[in-house]
Formats: structure tokens, sequence, C-alpha cells
């Protein structure tokens, strides 16, 4: 696999577990130094990439407290010198799907400062390096649901739509630094995370694969595989953009 990342340092936010892993691997196997940040010492993640010849770290923070965010994106410059990617890949989906006029505010409020609040906390520490060394990539992760809707989860589909329109205003403003930012809106993916947590049962799949125009379940490597692409040379013209990872079960309107 050609390191094309090589000499990059790269920060993914939730890295612990899940997507978020996934695209830590994947990103270091391709020669970025790793750093990730979550509620958890992610562990199994910087473990993983070790042993795999790679370098990476952990870093515990709540990425909705402005204090800690600025805190250890400090402590990460300090540390490695450079922010040059930035995945903000932290995010809240474990609730119970219900009307919206049943929703109480409490629940509201954590959908959205862990989904919105965090990627406009990390976005805005890494901006500040980015634009000075003239050179940056922020992949944020939105999600498949805003282009239909999904009913009974409007808390998330609103934070996820926000994040969509978030990432094309930040591009806008970046863009004449040298940095792009990009969203990557994945489909329903069976983690081993999403599976003990329940919130992807059997039949919801088998209905999310029905609907794909290909129809084979989504894999975190899927997802991974188009972060890193937005994340390499390759992508340098690519910005404000929200690229649908869902096997063809919606498409996004030009």
């Amino acid at each position: 696999m050609a390191r094309v990342l090589e000499g990059k340092t790269a920060v993914v936010t939730g890295g612990a577990t899940g997507l978020g892993q996934a695209m830590a691997q994947l990103l270091a196997a391709r020669g970025a130094d790793l750093i990730v940040i979550d509620l958890d010492v992610a562990t199994d993640t910087v473990a993983m990439i070790e042993e795999a010849g790679g370098s990476a770290a952990s870093y515990c923070a709540d990425l909705t407290d402005e204090a800690q965010v600025n805190d250890t994106f400090d402590a990460i410059l300090r540390q490695h010198k450079s922010i040059d990617i930035l995945v903000n890949n932290a995010g809240f989906y474990a609730v119970t799907r219900r009307p919206f006029w049943e929703l109480d505010l409490s629940e509201w409020e954590r959908v959205i400062m862990v989904n919105v609040r965090s990627v406009f906390l990390c976005s805005r520490a890494a901006a500040t390096p980015m634009r000075q060394q003239g050179w940056g990539r922020i992949v944020n992760i939105s999600s498949a649901v805003i282009t239909f809707g999904m009913p009974n989860l409007m808390h998330y589909v609103a934070a996820k739509s926000a994040v969509a329109g978030m990432t094309r205003s930040m591009a806008a403003e970046l863009g004449p630094f040298g940095v792009s930012v990009n969203a990557v809106a994945p489909g329903l993916v069976p983690t081993a995370t999403a599976t003990a947590r329940q919130t992807i049962g059997a039949e919801a799949l088998e209905q999310a694969v029905h609907s794909q125009a290909i129809q084979q379940p989504l894999a975190a490597a899927d997802v991974a595989a188009t972060v890193a692409f937005l994340c390499s040379p390759e992508a340098a013209m690519v910005s404000g953009q929200t690229i649908l990872v869902n096997g063809g079960a919606t498409f996004n309107g030009l």
C-alpha cells in the first residue's frame, strides 16, 4: 500500500472503535502519524497500528467541552509539531427512535452537542495550524440519512445535515489557505460497536441492503477508503463535497 501520507499527522476523533478505528488504521497504513481522540483511551486502535508498524497515540477528551478540545489540540501540536489531517468522526447515535414531538430537550441537545458542536470546536482548533502551514485536510462524517429525512430520528438528521452545511462553509473559508474540507455520508454500516449497542438490527440491515443498487452490506473499510482518498494528494481539487457511501441507496442532487 502506497504511503502517500508519510510525514503527515492525522487526528481522528472517536477512533477507539467502529468506523473511526477503521479510518485510523487505514490512514496509518498510508503513512500518517495517527492521533486518536476519544472519551476512552484508544488502546486497541493504538496497538493495532503499532503492531502493523505504524505510529499512533491516544488522547482522552470530551469533544463538546471547549477547554478540553483546545487543551488537547495544544498538546498535540507541542508533541507532533503539526496537524495536517482532521477526521471529525466522533458522534452520538444511540437513541430511541420516536416522533420529534415526543423528544425531550435534553436528548435533542445531547445529539446536537456531540454531532455538531464537536465538529465546530475541533475544526476551529485545527484550522489555525493548517492555515499557517498552507496545507490541510478536514473530513467530516455526516450520514446518508440526510438525503431522505429518516423518520423518528429528527435530531440526528438535523445534526448530520448541519455537518454537511458546515462542510461547505468551511471549504469556502479555508480554501484560500490550501485546506480542503469534505464530508463523507455513510449508509448503514454493521460494525461490532453498533451491534453491541443494538443500534443496528438484522431486519434493519436487510432492509438497507435491499434498498441499495449494490446489494451487499457496507463495511467500515468502504467508508475508511473514501476518507483516505479525500485526505490524499490525489484529492487536492475536491472540496466542499458530501460523498455518499451507501451502495447507491440514494443519490446526491446537483
